[in-house]
Order: C-alpha cells, then sequence, then structure tokens
C-alpha cells in the first residue's frame, strides 16, 4: 500500500468515527460543566448574602426567590440578568468550539451554510468553477445596522461581556497549564465582579449620540478584523471544493461586502433625528473611516521593512515618497528621514500622515491607487506573499468601508411627506396645493410627472425649520453639504416608510430637487439618493408588485434604477416583516411577503433590472428574524439575483457581532447564502419575462387559502371590543413605554390606537408575558379547518413541507414560538386583567387557538418537536425554572406598579418602575431577545 493510499485509508477511518460521534451531547456535556464552575465563582463573589447565592442556577441545587420588596427584586433580577448572560456566552463558545471540531474531523463542507457547504452544493448542482467566478462579482450584500426602542442593555455591560467571553477564549487556550488557567480564573473573578457592581440598565433613554457610538464601534473595531477571516475562508472553501485558489485571487472575484446604518437617518418618527444630527452623523462615520485605515497602515507599515538594493527599488515608487514629502513639509521630510532604507515602509508612513492631514486623499481610488504602488513595487522584488497578506487586507479595507464607514440611509413616513408637500406647494403658489395630502392618485402623478420634467425650480422659497417642509429641506441640505465634500457613496437609499403609491416615491423626487440633491436627465429630474420604498402592511404588500410596476413604466422609469457594487441596474425596494405581521398574524403576513417579492421581482425583470431587497428583520420570528441560511432558501425561487440589503437591529447585534469569532461566522452565513442562493436562482430565469415563482398552482392555492383563513381569525382576536383592554393589561407594555429601552419613542404620533404602536414594542410585550401570539395566533385554525374541509389538500401539505423551503421554514418558526410561550405563565398574566368576563373570553380564546396550533404542527410535520430538535428542547429546560421565577416576580410587580399609580403614590410608583425594568432586561436576558 502506498503512503498516499494509506493516508486516505487512515482519513476515511478518522471521518467514519467523528461521524459517528454526537457533537451534540458533547456539546451540552461541557457547556453543563463550565456554567456549573462559573455560577460557583459567581456565587462565591456573593459572600454572605445567602438569599441571592440561593437564586444562581446550574450550580446542581434547587434555587428558590425569596425577594419581598421591590428593591430586593430589582438585585435579584440584575442577578439572573448576569447569569442568563454568561450562559449565553458559554452557549455560544460551545457552538464554536464544535463546529470547529466538526470541520476538522469531517472535513469544511459538514457545517451548514459556510462557504465550502455552499461551494459544494453548488457543483453538485453543475456549476463548474468558471461559471461561479462569473456570477460571484454580482454578489454584494450590505448588513445596515439600526437602533433599537427596546434594547435593554448599557454599552458599559455589553463591555464587560466582551471581557468575559475573551477569559472564556483563554480558558480554552490554557485548558492544559495549570499555572495560567490560575490567572484566568481571576481574570474571571474581576470581570464577574465589575458586572456585578455594573448598572444593567439605563438610568435614562439613551441618546442618539451614544446609540451612534455603539454603531460606530462594531464598524470601527470588529468589522475590519473578521474581513480577512471572510477572505480566507472563501480561498479554503475553494481549494475544498477541488477548484484553483490562485484563479481566484486573480480574479478578485469575491462577493461584495458593505455596511449601511439607521442610526442618525432615521426619522420615521423620531423627532429626534434632526439636520443637525444627521450632519454629526455623517461627520463622526468619515473621521472613524480614516481612523480605520490610519491604524491599518500603520500596522502594516511594521511588517514593510523590505530594504533591497536602491537599483531594485522600482522608480515609481521613489517618486511617490518624493511627492508625498513635498506636500508634507516638515513631516514628510521627518518620515523620509527616518526611514531612509525602507521604502515600502517610508511610504507607508507617508500615506498614513497624508490621510489624516487637510489635504488628504480626496477619493478612495486615489487612496487605492498608493496601495497598488506598493503592491506592485512588492511582486516586481519577489515578495509576492508580503503583497498579498499586508496590502491585499488593506485594499479589502478601502473597497468596504471607503471614507464613509457606512453608508446612511434616509428614512421617512409617507404620511410626513404629503403634510411637507401640502406646505412647500402652498409657499410655492400652486393652486390647492394646501389640499395635496388629499388629492386622488391621478392628480399627484399627473402633477409630479409635469413638475418634475420642468428644467426650473421653484422659485425662491423657505418654510419654518420646524414645519414638515422645512425639516425635508434642512435634511437634503446636510446631505448636499456633505456630498459635495466626500462624494455620494457615503449614501444610503431614501427610504420612504408605509408607501401606499407610485406618488410616494415620485414625491421625494421634487424634495430631491428642491433640495439640490436631483440631476436633469434626459428631461426628468431624478433624486441622487436612489428612493426606496417600503411596502408593510398587507394591503401595501399586495399592491406593491403593481406599484413597482407603475413606478417603473413611467418615462424616467430606467433612471429610478440604481447601480450596485456589482455593476448591475437595481431597483431598490424594501420589505417590512414588522407591520405585516402586526397586521395579519404570522402566516398570512409571511406569505404575503413571498408574493410580494414575487410580484416585485418579475416587475423589474420586464423592466430590464433586478430588485436589491432589503428585508427589515428584526431580532424576533414575529419580525421577520430565523435561521439566516434557512431565511434565504425560503425566498421565492428567483427573486434573489445577488445584491441584498438586510436590517440588523439593535440587541441583534451585540448577540451575532460582539466578538470576532462569532461575527465571522455570522457574516460568512449572510454572504456564504446569498452567494449560494444567487449563483443557484441564475437557471431560474426565463425568456418570456418571469424571474421569480411561488411553486406550484397547487401548493400556491393551499398557501392562499391557508393565509385568509389565518388572517380572518386573526383578525378577530384583534378587532374584539374588549383586545386593546386586555392587551394592555395582560401584557407589561405600559412599563415598557414607561422604559428607557432606546432613543426613540415606542409610538410614532403617540396616539393610543394599536395601528400606531410600533411593531417592536407590540411583540416585546408577548414576548415578555409568555404569549408570542403574533407568532402563532390563527395558524392553528388555519389548519384544523384545511384538515375538515380539504382532507386531500392537507394531506399534501404534510407531503409539501418536506420539498417547499418557505413552508417548511414558515411552520417551523410557528413551532419555535409555540415551544417558547408557556400556558401556566400566560394565565398568570392574564389574572392581571380586571374585567374577569373580558379575562375568560379572550385568554381561553388565545389558550384555545395554542393548543389547536400545537395539535396541528404536530400533524403536520408527523412527530413531536421533542423528537426532531433536541437541541432545543434542552436549551429551553436550561432556562424554565430561573425564568418561571422572574416571570411570576415580574407579575407580582406590574400589579403593585399599577396599583401605585391608581393611588398616585409616585415614590412608590418610581421604585416600583425601577424593579420592573430590571426584571424586564432579566428575562429579555433569559429569552435572548426583546422585540
Amino acid at each position: 500500500m502506498s503512503t498516499d493510499q494509506s493516508t486516505t485509508s487512515s482519513a476515511s477511518s478518522e471521518q467514519l468515527r467523528s461521524a459517528n460521534r454526537d457533537y451534540r451531547l458533547e456539546g451540552f456535556g461541557e457547556l453543563e460543566d463550565r456554567l456549573r464552575i462559573l455560577m460557583d465563582m459567581l456565587s462565591g463573589l456573593l459572600g454572605n448574602v445567602s438569599h441571592l447565592s440561593d437564586s444562581i442556577p446550574w450550580r446542581g441545587k434547587d434555587i428558590r426567590d425569596r425577594a419581598k420588596e421591590p428593591d430586593e427584586a430589582a438585585v435579584t433580577a440584575q442577578l439572573q440578568a448576569i447569569c442568563f448572560e454568561i450562559l449565553n456566552m458559554v452557549e455560544e463558545r460551545t457552538s464554536l468550539k464544535i463546529r470547529s471540531r466538526r470541520r476538522r474531523e469531517q472535513g469544511l463542507d459538514s457545517e451548514q451554510g459556510m462557504f465550502a457547504q455552499v461551494l459544494s452544493r453548488l457543483k453538485k448542482q453543475g456549476f463548474t468553477e468558471n461559471e461561479v467566478l462569473e456570477i460571484l462579482p454580482t454578489v454584494a450584500v450590505t448588513p445596515v445596522l439600526t437602533a433599537h426602542p427596546t434594547e435593554a442593555k448599557r454599552p458599559t455591560v455589553r463591555e464587560r461581556h466582551l471581557a468575559l467571553y475573551k477569559d472564556l477564549v483563554k480558558w480554552d487556550r490554557n485548558i492544559d497549564d495549570p499555572e495560567t488557567l490560575e490567572t484566568v480564573y481571576e481574570s474571571i473573578n474581576v470581570t464577574l465582579e465589575t458586572l456585578w457592581h455594573t448598572g444593567e440598565i439605563h438610568a435614562s433613554r439613551p441618546s442618539l449620540i451614544g446609540e451612534l457610538r455603539n454603531i460606530i464601534y462594531y464598524l470601527r473595531e470588529v468589522y475590519p478584523n473578521v474581513i480577512a477571516r471572510l477572505d480566507t475562508s472563501l480561498e479554503s472553501a475553494w481549494k475544498c471544493a477541488g477548484w484553483d485558489v490562485e484563479k481566484l485571487r486573480k480574479s478578485g472575484a469575491y462577493p461584495k461586502l458593505c455596511f449601511g446604518t439607521w442610526v442618525g437617518g432615521d426619522r420615521d418618527g423620531h423627532p429626534l433625528v434632526t439636520a443637525d444630527v444627521t450632519e454629526d452623523t455623517l461627520r463622526r462615520l468619515h473621521k472613524h473611516a480614516l481612523h480605520i485605515h490610519e491604524r491599518e497602515l500603520r500596522s502594516a507599515a511594521n511588517v514593510l521593512t523590505l530594504s533591497p538594493e536602491e537599483s531594485h527599488i522600482p522608480t515609481d515608487l521613489t517618486d511617490r515618497i518624493n511627492e508625498l514629502t513635498e506636500q508634507l513639509g516638515a513631516d514628510g521630510k521627518r518620515i523620509a528621514e527616518s526611514n531612509p532604507r525602507e521604502p515600502w515602509r517610508c511610504l507607508t508612513y507617508l500615506m498614513r500622515e497624508f490621510m489624516m492631514s487637510e489635504e488628504g486623499y480626496h477619493q478612495v481610488s486615489d487612496y487605492v491607487a498608493d496601495l497598488d504602488l506598493l503592491d506592485a513595487g512588492l511582486r516586481k522584488i519577489g515578495a509576492d506573499h508580503t503583497a498579498r497578506s499586508v496590502i491585499h487586507p488593506l485594499r479589502r479595507l478601502a473597497e468596504i468601508f471607503g471614507f464613509h464607514l457606512a453608508t446612511l440611509d434616509i428614512r421617512q413616513n409617507s404620511a410626513f411627506h404629503d403634510n411637507a408637500a401640502s406646505q412647500m406647494l402652498t409657499i410655492a403658489g400652486v393652486e390647492d396645493g394646501e389640499n395635496y395630502a388629499d388629492w386622488p392618485e391621478e392628480k399627484r402623478i399627473s402633477y409630479l410627472m409635469e413638475e418634475l420634467q420642468n428644467e426650473r425650480l421653484f422659485p425662491p422659497w423657505r418654510s419654518n425649520s420646524e414645519s414638515e417642509a422645512g425639516k425635508v429641506m434642512d435634511c437634503f441640505g446636510v446631505l448636499r453639504r456633505h456630498v459635495r465634500a466626500h462624494g455620494s457613496v457615503c449614501l444610503g437609499p431614501y427610504v420612504v416608510s408605509m408607501t401606499r403609491q407610485v406618488s410616494d416615491m415620485l414625491l421625494v423626487h421634487l424634495f430631491a430637487r428642491e433640495g439640490l440633491m436631483a440631476d436633469y436627465k434626459d428631461g426628468f429630474w431624478v433624486s441622487r439618493m436612489p428612493v426606496c420604498p417600503l411596502f408593510e402592511t398587507g394591503d401595501d404588500l399586495d399592491r406593491a408588485g403593481s406599484m413597482v410596476k407603475s413606478y417603473l413604466s413611467l418615462p424616467a422609469g430606467k433612471h429610478y434604477l440604481r447601480k450596485v457594487p456589482s455593476g448591475l441596474d437595481c431597483m431598490p425596494v424594501m420589505v417590512g416583516y414588522s407591520d405585516s405581521n402586526k397586521d395579519s398574524g404570522l402566516l398570512s403576513g409571511q406569505w404575503s411577503l413571498q408574493k410580494a417579492q414575487t410580484e416585485i421581482t418579475n416587475a423589474c425583470y420586464a423592466a430590464g433590472a433586478n430588485c436589491e431587497f432589503f428585508h427589515g428583520r428584526g431580532g424576533t420570528i414575529s419580525r421577520g428574524a430565523g435561521p439566516v441560511q434557512w431565511f434565504l432558501r425560503s425566498l421565492p425561487a428567483g427573486s434573489l439575483s445577488g445584491a441584498m440589503r438586510v436590517t440588523e437591529q439593535g440587541e441583534v447585534i451585540p448577540r451575532k457581532y460582539a466578538h470576532h469569532a462569532n461575527a465571522a461566522y455570522n457574516l460568512e452565513l449572510l454572504l456564504a447564502g446569498v452567494t449560494g442562493v444567487s449563483i443557484s436562482n441564475t437557471k431560474l430565469k426565463t425568456k418570456d419575462g418571469a424571474a421569480a415563482d411561488l411553486g406550484g398552482e397547487h401548493y400556491q392555492e393551499i398557501m392562499e387559502w391557508l393565509s385568509t383563513e389565518s388572517r380572518a381569525y386573526y383578525r378577530t382576536l384583534l378587532e374584539d371590543p374588549g383586545f386593546i383592554p386586555f392587551f394592555r393589561t395582560a401584557t407589561p407594555i405600559d412599563a415598557l413605554e414607561h422604559g428607557c429601552f432606546g432613543s426613540r419613542p415606542s409610538r410614532r404620533t403617540g396616539t393610543a390606537s394599536l395601528d400606531d404602536l410600533r411593531a417592536i414594542p407590540w411583540v416585546f410585550s408577548w414576548t415578555q408575558a409568555r404569549y408570542y401570539m403574533p407568532g402563532w395566533f390563527g395558524v392553528g385554525t388555519a389548519l384544523e379547518k384545511l384538515k375538515s374541509e380539504k382532507p386531500e389538500d392537507f394531506t399534501a401539505l404534510s407531503d409539501l413541507i418536506h420539498k417547499e423551503p418557505f413552508l417548511r421554514y414558515l411552520l417551523t418558526n410557528v413551532e419555535t414560538n409555540l415551544v417558547s410561550a408557556d400556558l401556566d405563565l400566560m394565565t398568570a398574566y392574564s389574572k392581571l386583567v380586571p374585567d374577569e368576563e373580558l379575562r375568560d373570553r379572550l385568554h381561553g380564546m388565545i389558550v384555545a387557538e395554542f393548543k389547536r396550533t400545537e395539535e396541528m404542527i404536530n400533524c403536520i410535520f408527523g412527530s413531536s418537536f421533542a423528537e426532531r430538535r433536541p437541541r432545543m428542547l434542552r436549551t429551553l429546560e436550561m432556562r424554565d425554572l430561573p425564568l418561571r421565577l422572574l416571570h411570576e416576580q415580574q407579575v407580582s410587580l406590574l400589579a403593585d406598579w399599577r396599583a401605585a399609580q391608581e393611588k398616585g403614590d409616585s415614590a412608590l410608583q418610581a421604585t416600583l418602575l425601577n424593579a420592573l425594568q430590571y426584571s424586564v432586561n432579566a428575562i429579555a436576558s433569559g429569552l435572548r431577545t426583546t422585540g
């Protein structure tokens, strides 16, 4: 037997043995052992405070909560929040180790959703290396970081969590070194002690600047450090597929990744986001982008110590050194004199100095040109590895972060725009302009199209800066000034929330014209910021396809497209998962989104363009969350064509990106997932003008029927005359509204209606009360009715769940909400409803639907949740008892707080509200979600 054969045989045997290993059981064993040690350490830090120590879970002892007074309840809740966050971190660390072990023992392509597995699947589908190389550059993914009106953690606490995670990493690295391990244990004790003495929650609402600083931390300190990991992972996956890595490198065909943000630009229902705030945000983003490049150039200079013979130094490299030395004056001369025989290091230091000077680089392309000069010079003397390892990462950071760090999106509500238009047209002297908001759609389009063809602007006009028109114009003024100084690459789309009709999109072009942020193209004014409609409600989603078709069919339609980083023409369209669910329930809302995306895709395709979907996903299933790889595969076939934007909302950001390893993993899941689905979809486009479809006709008929029935029953609950009083007393929504969980108000306009309540606190409140109602209500009734009235369709559905990715993803998510809910705790919260008849009627209705849905889901899947998803069951069981104690405590606090409100006891109210905020925070930590 040859050496190669022996090695192959040995590897095969190892793979066979590892395939039989139960990684899940190994992981649970490691998790429980480590968690017990950490809980004992925490208990030791509490000293003789026995009632606190007794409430620490996972130590192999019974736990109990003896807190009676509000202050004691707050302290106990804070402790529980710390315990849950430790559990969350240990789970993340254990998952990472198990993933690494599996990849090492079973191969890179053994891990679901990662580049290696995606390329392996594409290869099996028949895609060649050249075909994948050709399509890869069309992939452009933009995670958009947003603030969160229910973010419960202070940034300082997040810092302590990161410190603890780093301790856990050191623990693993030094597990066989007792001496070093003692140092690690001491560091853990310090971290736990400082965490215990650091206030868990916001004492006041966080400021916009505070939220922006938090976002910038991830953009500046986390993401730049994982870009190289992503490239390395793709290259390793390429090699694993049996393809030529050098071919990939030379092509430069890496998927495009960039970042966006809403913080400082999202003014929808947020009166604090002013033009000044937007201006400050753009300035800060620019400053911190330069900081990244300055920092990385400094690191590169430490490596670039090459000093070849003078005759081997490229002339153009020397010329550029001399040019920058002269431009920088005394500073340039100092740098040149300090590095006389190390030209690459000298130029790198000069570039760094030049970047931070007043003159500086005007365009990223100028900076990249100098990087190319460094690269070419290194390769000329044969230092290819140095060029690849040192200069290529700098170029990648320039491509991704530019001089803007992240694109800033602007968002405003269509109703706000209507008021602004009425004011603007009135000042401009347009007949009946003051009634613009009431104009029929035909009149709006006719007027706007005519006005957008006028090369002249309105006569000079101004409005009060406090009016809607003044705020819109002030915003455009800020954008204009920043673009003039730094270029338009810093701006994302202009998102129009609650887009109801085509005129809502056209109006933005008129605003842009008046704000000098539009160009006159082929006889039409077109906004320099691409206008992005946001379709949110069920009714708007139903009409979304026809709206996009009409918009792109207008004479200036081709100019309403934007070029994405890959160079493709795309129509940006945002779809909202929150309000569609709040409006229609999960099943109907998700099906409306599927239909809308199909129709929008086909409307764009018919206009000769692709659609760049912007998915407004939140942190819970009721707001679009779910495993990203399965979410991407569940999208309508053909609807994802490379370019995609997706929100990453407040609480989700630290959960996914708090440390580099987890950030790299989650970004790869997103980037690899979009890559795989986009490439697969290239074989689906047809010649008849259709780019996407929803599946077979019979499947669509069943889903449409289920959607109608589930929505009808869901609306029966919401439209019940007693629903609002029930909701406001059976959940802690009032405590959330009084809390300090984010800078943005929980309501858009401040009215008490359900329509005005944002979807995030809506879901947050049902989650805290363990109903999870928006994520399953209506599904059971629809399925039961299908089974009784259309048994053949129900049988077909049981078969389709194994064939249709969307159906399986949807019902799996419904099931996740069901098992996260708790009947006993629902009942405990329902007892807070003072009207006994109302309580029994609506709570009874909810409980009956819960049991019905649970029965139908098990029937569809053909097995129980415990059989199919033991890992999640184990996770829920670990959290059950400590969460149950916290919920019981919260119910008591809510009752006392509301009683104190009725009595007008403001001091007691304040004390109880403080305890409630700690309670909300602790439960959110335990459930790993807010809204």
